[in-house]
Parts: structure tokens; C-alpha cells; sequence
């Protein structure tokens, strides 16, 4: 997930989002989406079931280096019982560390866009009313620094040919 922050700023009946800009007589609407992370009940029991198999898999290799096996094969076992024990246990603490993530979407004649994402709710709520005023009124200008969130890749796409894809953290 890469971080970034970009500049929202309404001027001359115009709402710019970093370099894009959506003329305001054309949106028909402001709304915010909710992301929840998965479940944490879901997340636990994932882990006990992975690290249950990985107890299976080290046991049963264990038994097949114990015979005949000299030191450097006999850790083995223990070896990748405490890598995979750490990649399991590092996982659960991320998954179980995520915020619900807040997405402001704007639906225009054309389509929806996502224009925003964001751990704060109150950004995307004060963004949402801030844009439906500088509709409400035409000498409404205003701006408004986000720190906003990109997940996953981001494509760029015209036509049938792919122009770019930069990779998302």
C-alpha cells in the first residue's frame, strides 16, 4: 500500500484531485465506500490450521531424516518449524493490524471513479459535504490536503494498448 499525499482543491468550478479534474456540473454524485479487513475469528483460525500443517509436514519430515541422518539433517526439521512459525506469526499480526480503508467515489455522466482512498473517515465525510456545497454554490472554492492510499497496481490503459503499469506496495 503506497502513501501518498495530493492536493484537493475546487477552483472556478472545477474539483482537482492531484492532476485530474472533474467539472462539477458533471457529477452526479459524491458517496463513500467502506473496505473492512477480513474478519479477525478468520484470520485466527487460518493461522491455527497453517501452522497445525506445518507441524504435519515438519514431523513427517523428521521422521524421514531421522534415520541415518547427521546433525546439519537432523536440524532441518527444527529449522523450518521456526521460519515457518515466524512467516505464519508475521502475517497474523499484519492481517490483524489492518484499518478499514474509506474510498471516496465520485459517479459522473460517464462512469464511477474512485478519487480517493483513505484510512481517516472524517477526510472522505468533510471532502463528500465540501463538494456537494462548491456544487450548491458557484463561487465556492476551496482546498484540501489528503494522504491518499494506493493499493495494487495501477494500470494505465487507452484504447486496446496497455501504456504502463506501476506496481502497488
Amino acid at each position: 500500500m503506497a502513501r501518498n499525499v495530493i492536493d484537493v482543491r475546487v477552483s472556478r468550478r472545477v474539483l482537482w484531485i492531484g492532476g485530474d479534474a472533474y467539472p462539477l456540473q458533471h457529477i452526479a454524485r459524491a458517496r463513500q465506500l467502506v473496505w473492512w479487513p477480513p474478519k479477525r475469528s478468520r484470520t485466527v483460525i487460518r493461522f491455527v490450521r497453517q501452522v497445525i500443517g506445518l507441524l504435519c509436514a515438519v514431523s513427517l519430515l523428521g521422521a524421514l531424516t531421522r534415520n541415518g541422518a547427521d546433525a546439519t539433517q537432523a536440524a532441518l526439521p527444527s529449522v523450518l518449524l521456526l521460519a515457518g512459525l515466524a512467516f505464519f506469526l508475521y502475517r497474523l499480526v499484519t492481517k490483524l493490524r489492518q484499518k478499514p480503508v474509506y474510498r471516496l467515489v465520485l459517479d459522473t455522466s460517464n462512469a464511477a471513479t474512485t478519487a480517493v482512498v483513505s484510512h481517516h473517515e472524517w477526510q472522505i465525510t468533510n471532502l463528500i459535504q465540501m463538494i456537494m456545497e462548491a456544487i450548491d454554490n458557484p463561487q465556492a472554492e476551496f482546498a484540501f490536503q489528503v494522504e491518499n492510499l494506493h493499493i495494487g497496481d495501477k494500470i494505465t490503459q487507452y484504447g486496446d494498448h496497455n501504456t504502463g503499469k506501476r506496481v502497488g506496495l
